[in-house]
């Protein structure tokens, strides 16, 4: 009996040893499977001809060719991703704007787009952008607020009220390019970059990531 009951316990004993390997590489073989947790587009973009305003009205940018930087980052993406099937560059946006803006005509977002001859427009309004954010680690940030226009009719698409907004971050910046002007000005040019990719992925599914992303729809 004392053996047959030893016998039995060693036989639960090995089945466990067999089993928890499996089980350890259950999860990892599902993650495998099916890939990295993604995040669903929040809107899906009408194919039509596009451009990318970025509205810096209240100066939190210190250069104008920053605005450039992050409508291009979008306006790229969206190419890359076929969401699109044409863009205007946001340069031109910014010259149509500053041309109507010196002759004391201020422009429409509408009327920017049918100047420049394009179907919509993803409006971006700078909030903040800092290269000393608001975080723990003092990480530089920009917050932005977007919706998407329809030219012709001149109405909102999206989101159905107020804006979306945004963040953009670096993190693992090197401590010396704060010291200089070219430096900081690299880091500028990264956050703009890094917020515009950040705006395109409201537009399609991509892999969930911590740091950055949307902050919800803001008045």
């Amino acid at each position: 009996m004392i053996r047959h009951w030893t016998l039995v316990v060693g036989l639960v004993v090995g089945a466990a040893a067999v089993m928890l390997p499996s089980c350890n590489l259950l999860i990892p073989g599902i993650y495998l499977a099916e890939g990295p947790p993604k995040n669903d587009a929040l809107y899906t973009l009408p194919h039509k001809k596009t451009v990318v305003i970025v509205d810096d009205t209240t100066n939190h940018m210190s250069r104008v060719a920053m605005r450039s930087e992050m409508g291009d980052a979008v306006a790229e993406v969206l190419l890359e991703q076929d969401l699109v099937p044409e863009v205007v560059a946001t340069r031109d946006a910014i010259t149509y704007a500053r041309k109507t803006d010196s002759s004391g005509r201020a422009s429409s977002i509408q009327r920017i787009g049918e100047a420049l001859g394009v179907e919509q427009v993803v409006y971006v309004k700078v909030d903040q952008f800092s290269l000393v954010g608001t975080g723990i680690d003092r990480s530089p940030e920009a917050i932005v607020l977007v919706r998407v226009i329809d030219v012709t009719s001149g109405s909102r698409l999206w989101p159905s009220a107020g804006s979306e907004a945004v963040k953009g971050t670096l993190i693992d910046i090197e401590p010396s390019l704060t010291s200089t002007s070219a430096g900081r000005r690299e880091i500028e040019d990264k956050l703009a970059r890094e917020t515009g990719e950040a705006i395109a992925k409201l537009f399609y599914a991509h892999e969930r990531r911590e740091l950055g992303g949307r902050l919800g729809v803001k008045k």
